[in-house]
């Protein structure tokens, strides 16, 4: 067979050209015109022409990064001729990576071998991908204080405490960092803090009610959602809506004791509604936390048994000796005890509820 651009007689030809020819005009790998990168400033993800893909678990440097983007776009885009073997070894990362609109440029080395028959034809070639910073959908949305849902805490009694706010604010941020790693629209936005409590504005609704669940979880007390109009999607024809969702919390925590209904009781669970144990007779209630706004919480105060048949104890604080409720506590004379006054009659706390 005759190349028809050289002349030569050769064993094989691929449309008309020997292969050192066709080789000339048709390299054997051809990087795609136009090319690169794009990856997210803030959160480096990778934008992969339709969406925006977090970057892996497992992140070395941010140059690692940006080479292993490269190969991944070099395996989906590089183009080259049929029954071609290539081995792609990064070279060096030129620029620094910066904020939206920053620019590095990747260089890499790829050996080719083509097989044309039983002869092997090998080519290596330098590649330059560049990689271009932007901000992905997400991220700019945080940036420019985009939320879905505000949500508010308060006390049931109507306000928080300086320490409850506190608490809540260290309480909520930590789940919302846990959040986080899987939930990439859990970050708070903005924080608020109004005389009755604080606000927390979330940028999406799924990790508000989230968050308002953990809340619950942990402290007890009443969630309400409502929603706000607040315009139209013309590209998905449907209405806006921001959310609020207020969460009340009791006063109180686990392990306290409340005067509920002129009667004693220990809180052993907080949740949908209030779990409660009688002090004196051992009954156990659940209450709607409705019904909670206004309960007393009751310090236990230091006493000693002086008579343990009937049971008597001094008031440490005061000095005053007073009767005691009959309870399963094991007495016996110059026991240091923790009582809860009722009435004037000492309510005797067991140890393990201290």
């Amino acid at each position: 067979m005759i190349c028809h651009r050289c002349g030569r007689e050769v064993d094989t030809t691929i449309d008309g050209l020997c292969p050192e020819c066709y080789l000339e005009e048709h390299p054997i790998i051809e990087v795609p015109e136009g090319l690169e990168v794009r990856v997210c400033a803030q959160c480096l993800a990778r934008h992969t022409g339709l969406r925006w893909e977090d970057p892996p678990e497992s992140v070395g440097s941010i140059e690692e990064l940006l080479v292993e983007y490269v190969l991944r776009e070099l395996e989906e885009n590089l183009r080259t001729l049929p029954d071609v073997d290539v081995r792609i070894e990064p070279l060096e990362v030129k620029g620094e990576p910066g904020g939206p609109g920053a620019r590095v440029l990747v260089e890499l080395l790829a050996d080719s071998e083509w097989e044309v028959g039983e002869e092997v034809f090998t080519r290596k070639y330098h590649l330059r991908v560049p990689v271009v910073f932007a901000l992905c959908d997400r991220c700019m949305k945080f940036r420019s204080g985009y939320y879905e849902a505000i949500l508010q805490v308060r006390s049931l009694r109507g306000k928080l405490t300086e320490r409850e706010r506190e608490e809540v604010e260290n309480f909520v941020t930590e789940v919302a960092a846990s959040l986080l790693e899987r939930d990439p629209m859990a970050y708070i936005s903005d924080m608020e803090y109004p005389d009755e409590g604080i606000d927390f504005y979330i940028g999406s609704l799924n990790a508000a009610r989230k968050l308002a669940r953990r809340l619950v979880d942990a402290y007890g007390g009443i969630v309400r959602e409502s929603h706000k109009l607040v315009g139209f999607d013309r590209e998905r024809g449907k209405s806006k809506y921001k959310a609020t969702i207020s969460v009340r919390i009791p006063h109180f925590r686990k392990g306290d004791i409340l005067l509920v209904d002129g009667q004693p009781y220990l809180v052993t669970g907080l949740g949908e509604r209030c779990s409660l144990r009688h002090l004196i007779n051992g009954e156990v209630v659940k209450r709607e936390w409705e019904e909670m706004k206004g309960v007393e919480v009751l310090k236990p105060e230091p006493a000693v048994v002086i008579e343990d048949t009937p049971p008597r104890v001094v008031l440490e604080r005061t000095g005053e000796t007073v009767e005691c409720y009959e309870s399963d506590v094991d007495l016996h004379v110059g026991q240091r005890v923790y009582v809860i006054l009722l009435r004037g009659v000492a309510v005797i706390v067991p140890e393990e509820y201290l």
